[in-house]
């Protein structure tokens, strides 16, 4: 099997089995998949086969982060967006300010997400991650979300992340930007 269905498998055992320790040793209920972004259209396929057979126990709450950068971008209007990148105003940095935004909304709609929850054991799955290169990366997402003073993150959260295991907690996104995952499980 390859390491890729592997991980998969293990991240639906841990979730199986052991729900309320996810990324519990580091203080957040993070649980990072790292797979190649070549093969990002066949994990995916495979993930959701596998997660259908968590229900009705568990139910898994997905957010497609290309759908909402894509809102955010239709909203703003993409030649805003050029033009603030090739004409920046001064002291602004138009790609944080667009990585920050998209943060924020992500971090809103999991919340939204935590308050409509029903009864039974919720996983919330980020995906698509890669919609948000280079103005932002997985890490400042968790970051956000596990941010002590607003965070209600009471179920695991699984990022599935395009890119490159390093080593024991650091990652490639993508292959182009390295982070360190300080907090939660990396697979």
């Amino acid at each position: 099997m390859s390491n890729w269905k592997w991980k998969i498998g293990e991240a639906i055992e841990r979730i199986k089995t052991r729900y309320e320790y996810i990324g519990r040793k580091t203080g957040a209920p993070f649980l990072a998949i790292i797979y190649q972004p070549e093969i990002e259209t066949i994990f995916l396929k495979e993930w959701y086969t596998q997660t259908k057979a968590l229900k009705p126990d568990i139910d898994i709450k997905t957010l497609n982060l290309l759908n909402i950068t894509q809102d955010i971008l239709s909203d703003i209007g993409t030649q805003n967006i050029v033009d603030s990148f090739l004409d920046p105003m001064p002291g602004s940095n138009p790609e944080r300010e667009l990585g920050d935004l998209w943060i924020k909304t992500i971090s809103e709609k999991v919340h939204n997400i935590l308050s409509w929850r029903s009864g039974t054991r919720s996983v919330i799955c980020l995906e698509k991650l890669s919609a948000l290169y280079p103005a932002a990366g997985p890490r400042d997402i968790m970051h956000n979300l596990w941010d002590s003073g607003k965070s209600i993150l009471d179920c695991p959260v699984i990022v599935l992340i395009p890119g490159t295991l390093q080593g024991c907690r650091n990652y490639s996104f993508l292959n182009k930007k390295d982070e360190f995952m300080y907090r939660g499980d990396l697979l």
